[in-house]
């Protein structure tokens, strides 16, 4: 059941006089503004079908066609595709709604048996960390000297000078102290901190940061920072979708060589991809492509390790 157009040519959202259907000023339809439920419910599917539609199109010519969603919206075509920002926030949802499933904080006694203590003596300390795939910085801590830190305070006030604890052997022994005593006095702890809430903002602050290193790159007289924000934003819904596909991947196939295999290849993939991005969005050779693809790849390489080593010392200030 099709709704009518209003006799009144004064659009309700603007009070622009509508010539047609639709109001020149602000796109609104001149439609009168009483709607049934099956009026919504129309709505509701056209609008479902729209996106859905416009969807499927956009990623088959984002994994298809490297280079060429950003180029197309650069040259003001973009009618056809969904928003790039809108894509970004939908895949990297669905990514992180995936990755981070059925994460649990634990608490244990003793080490993993895959962590390496060969090196930890009866009376020495450490702290490692390492990053679990479940969305969580994994904390090891071995501690054998002191039972509370008013003990560590009190004797680090008796040695000399030369024989105290100074700069990050200093923070560390305290730390893991701190924890011993928290957790019961137990010498030997494994603890978990879930981040997963705090990589999409790191994502948030390498997205732009990617896009800055693409146009050290490139002309900046023929191109603008928003043209490689886009391609950024491209680049890494491509990203999302291939580690939620591997991800996938590693559910259906078990073992260890299967996630190895896996491992190694996401890389492969995704800097191939981004040669032939390069390619088809600044159309420049595959050779001048490939040179400036492993510069961008290692300094993005080196900004995700810093933003990564961040992240797991900014979880043991919360524990």
């Amino acid at each position: 059941m099709s709704r009518h157009l209003r006799y009144d040519k004064t659009c309700l959202n603007c009070g622009t006089v509508v010539e047609d259907r639709f109001c020149p000023h602000c796109g609104q339809e001149n439609l009168e503004p009483i709607e049934s439920v099956g009026h919504l419910v129309s709505h509701f599917f056209e609008d479902l079908t729209h996106f859905d539609g416009k969807f499927f199109v956009t990623v088959k010519d984002l994994i298809l066609r490297p280079g060429f969603l950003t180029r197309e919206y650069v040259l003001g075509r973009r009618m056809t595709y969904l928003n790039p920002i809108r894509m970004y926030v939908f895949i990297s949802a669905m990514f992180f709604l995936v990755l981070f499933a059925g994460s649990e904080k634990r608490s244990d006694d003793a080490l993993p048996a895959r962590a390496d203590t060969s090196r930890v003596k009866s009376d020495s300390d450490s702290l490692g960390f390492a990053y679990s795939s479940a969305g969580t910085v994994q904390i090891f801590i071995v501690e054998n000297k002191y039972t509370t830190l008013r003990e560590y305070d009190s004797l680090q006030l008796t040695l000399p000078d030369s024989a105290k604890d100074k700069g990050i052997d200093r923070w560390v022994s305290r730390n893991n102290v701190k924890q011993k005593e928290k957790h019961g006095g137990r010498s030997r702890l494994r603890l978990e901190v879930d981040v997963h809430h705090d990589i999409p903002k790191i994502m948030f602050i390498l997205l732009p940061l990617f896009a800055l290193y693409v146009s050290w790159f490139y002309n900046r007289k023929k191109y603008y920072y928003v043209n490689h924000a886009i391609f950024s934003v491209h680049i890494h819904c491509f990203a999302f979708l291939l580690l939620l596909f591997l991800r996938l991947l590693d559910w259906l196939i078990p073992g260890e060589w299967a996630k190895l295999a896996l491992i190694a290849l996401m890389p492969i993939l995704l800097f191939i991809y981004l040669v032939a991005a390069l390619r088809g969005m600044y159309g420049q050779s595959f050779w001048i492509s490939l040179g400036k693809a492993v510069g961008i790849t290692t300094i993005y390489t080196i900004t995700f390790a810093i933003a990564s080593t961040l992240l797991m010392i900014l979880s043991i200030f919360r524990l």
